[in-house]
C-alpha cells in the first residue's frame, strides 16, 4: 500500500469513527509494518485528529520532543541515571587458548 493511498483512507474516515473503523486502521499497520503497534496508532490518530479538527493545540510526545530543539550528546548524556556496576564489572573475555602443535616437543 502507497504511504499517500494510506493517508487518504485515514482522511476518509468520519472524525468520530466506530469500533469497525478503529479496528480496520489497526489491522492496515499490523498488515503494512512489522514494529509498529497498530492499535496504538488507530488510538493516537482518531484522538489527535479530533483535537486537530476542534483547533486545540496537540500534546507535546516524546517524538514531538525529540524533533524540537537540538540537543547535544553531552546533555543527553547528563539526563540519564548513572550506570550500575554490576557483579561481574570485574571480568573480562579473554580468548581461548590456542592448540597444541603437533610434533613439537
Amino acid at each position: 500500500m502507497k504511504v499517500d493511498d494510506f493517508i487518504e483512507m485515514l482522511m476518509s474516515f468520519p472524525l468520530d469513527p466506530s469500533p469497525d473503523v478503529v479496528e480496520i486502521i489497526a489491522e492496515s499497520i499490523y498488515a503494512n509494518s512489522s514494529t509498529m503497534d497498530g492499535r496504538r496508532f488507530a488510538e493516537d490518530f482518531v484522538a489527535k485528529r479530533k483535537m486537530d479538527a476542534q483547533g486545540r493545540a496537540l500534546p507535546t510526545s516524546s517524538i514531538a520532543a525529540a524533533v524540537g530543539p537540538q540537543r547535544s550528546a553531552s546533555d543527553v548524556l547528563k539526563t540519564q541515571p548513572p550506570k550500575v556496576e554490576d557483579k561481574f564489572s570485574g571480568f573480562k573475555v579473554v580468548k581461548a587458548k590456542g592448540g597444541k602443535k603437533k610434533g613439537t616437543k
